[in-house]
């Protein structure tokens, strides 16, 4: 259904762009663009019509791909992450960062990204991942016209031919011991001999994934994409390939050894919580604080907990909603830094708008993990998790780290509170307000059904 999207969005496309030339055409693009978000909700809506198909551990390809109770839920959180995010471009901003093809190449990527959770097979992982790499990639300096965009496109495309290389190389080994590339054999093997040369491969492996993620200490690269792509761009790539890289590692987590996970989570907490102490770029702050809480969802991976789910459903829904209240917050920018990026410094976030105000400090709010924001119940049951496996100084440290990020959470708090005094308050349009107030209602009514999205998780995964 999505493949079908990309051919009917291609074909419009050209179709559009040919007769574009003969007229005005000013609002094509945005007809484009929710053409196609009309036809992502119903792929969504297919999508949650196919929810048998989980029971029959369900195989296609020759066994390339696997659906089953632990990736069938990270594929459904995917589509709706991509669809939120792809709601901005549909309306005309005062700032204009739209492309005739910016759409198509997202709906390319949502490809890949909902077919990775799902890979069974270590060749077609190398090939699923380049496919959602390499739009990225593309996405990341589709606005040429910025040096900066296409400094991060191609800083993006180095470190990221270097994380496949890696792949590959992992996959050459494990297929030398094991004899073979499908993941349930190698499970299988897992089992019975019990390698450290097996284990060694898959570190390599597991290590070339968290390369493309950016988590530490491999993280540098990805703080200076982040801070050079645009504003929007940036909303897109920090959250949409760790997404489905990490949760490919939680339906594979009997294959990854724990102490690696465990070293990265350290490391990975230790950079994201001290570094941005000394930081006034707010894109470089919550390009740490994504490498913080990914950090923390590196440990449901290790206890293979359901707690993963939770922690990522609130993450979600923060990100998307904190990236469109900055995007909003554009609008009223008077001296902008560039047209791609008009707010780069805590300085700038000067917003008159207190709702607009509110809705971003009930983001920074929800990432320090203040209840009853939905990150301190995502934080809740993932410590909850640690104590029932005995994982008590991994708490401990989450905990400590936690209390230290934030500090930087409360620096941009501050900023944000000398806009409430503000006499007046401007509007801003009414399509991406429309968004922002269905995820403010999901956002402040979380505790309410709470305990029935535990409930519905239970019974999928029973």
């Amino acid at each position: 259904m999505t493949f079908s999207m990309v051919m009917i969005t291609t074909i419009y496309t050209a179709f559009n762009h040919a007769s574009s030339s003969h007229s005005a055409g000013g609002n094509d693009i945005y007809h484009t663009n929710r053409l196609a978000s009309t036809g992502l909700t119903y792929v969504t809506y297919t999508a949650y019509q196919s929810l048998d198909l989980r029971y029959s551990q369900f195989t296609t390809y020759n066994d390339w791909f696997k659906t089953n109770d632990t990736n069938i839920p990270l594929v459904y959180t995917q589509i709706i992450l991509v669809v939120s995010l792809l709601i901005y471009i549909t309306v005309k901003q005062r700032y204009n960062m739209t492309n005739m093809w910016m759409y198509l190449l997202m709906i390319i990527n949502l490809i890949g990204t909902i077919l990775f959770p799902m890979v069974n097979d270590l060749l077609l992982l190398y090939i699923i991942i380049e496919l959602q790499s390499y739009s990225l990639y593309i996405i990341t300096g589709v606005h040429h016209k910025s040096y900066n965009t296409t400094r991060a496109s191609m800083l993006y495309f180095v470190t990221g031919g270097i994380a496949s290389i890696g792949i590959l190389l992992a996959s050459y080994f494990i297929y030398n011991i094991v004899g073979s590339c499908n993941i349930t054999d190698i499970t299988n093997y897992y089992a019975v001999y019990r390698s450290n040369t097996l284990f060694d491969s898959l570190d390599i492996l597991i290590l070339a994934l968290m390369f493309k993620m950016g988590t530490a200490p491999l993280h540098s690269w990805s703080i200076a994409v982040y801070n050079y792509a645009p504003t929007y761009i940036t909303g897109y790539i920090s959250i949409v390939a760790k997404v489905s890289m990490l949760s490919w590692m939680y339906t594979n987590s009997n294959l990854i050894h724990s102490d690696l996970l465990m070293f990265m989570f350290y490391i990975s907490i230790i950079m994201a919580a001290y570094k941005p102490l000394f930081q006034v770029n707010f894109k470089t702050m919550l390009a740490y604080s994504g490498m913080l809480n990914f950090g923390y969802l590196l440990l449901p991976v290790c206890t293979q907990d359901p707690s993963y789910y939770m922690y990522m459903m609130q993450y979600v829904v923060t990100h998307v909603m904190m990236f469109l209240c900055l995007l909003a917050s554009n609008e009223f920018v008077t001296k902008p830094n560039s047209q791609w990026s008009p707010m780069v410094n805590v300085n700038q976030l000067i917003m008159p708008n207190k709702l607009l105000s509110m809705c971003l400090m009930l983001c920074f709010l929800s990432l320090m993990g203040i209840p009853p924001t939905p990150g301190f119940y995502g934080k809740f049951y993932v410590m909850q998790s640690l104590m029932k496996f005995n994982f008590t100084v991994e708490a401990m440290s989450m905990v400590m780290f936690s209390v230290m990020a934030t500090y930087y959470y409360a620096y941009m708090i501050k900023q944000l509170a000398t806009n409430l005094t503000m006499p007046y308050s401007q509007p801003i349009n009414k399509s991406v307000a429309l968004v922002m107030s269905m995820l403010l209602v999901f956002f402040l009514t979380y505790f309410v059904y709470m305990f029935n999205i535990l409930d519905v998780i239970s019974m999928m995964l029973s």
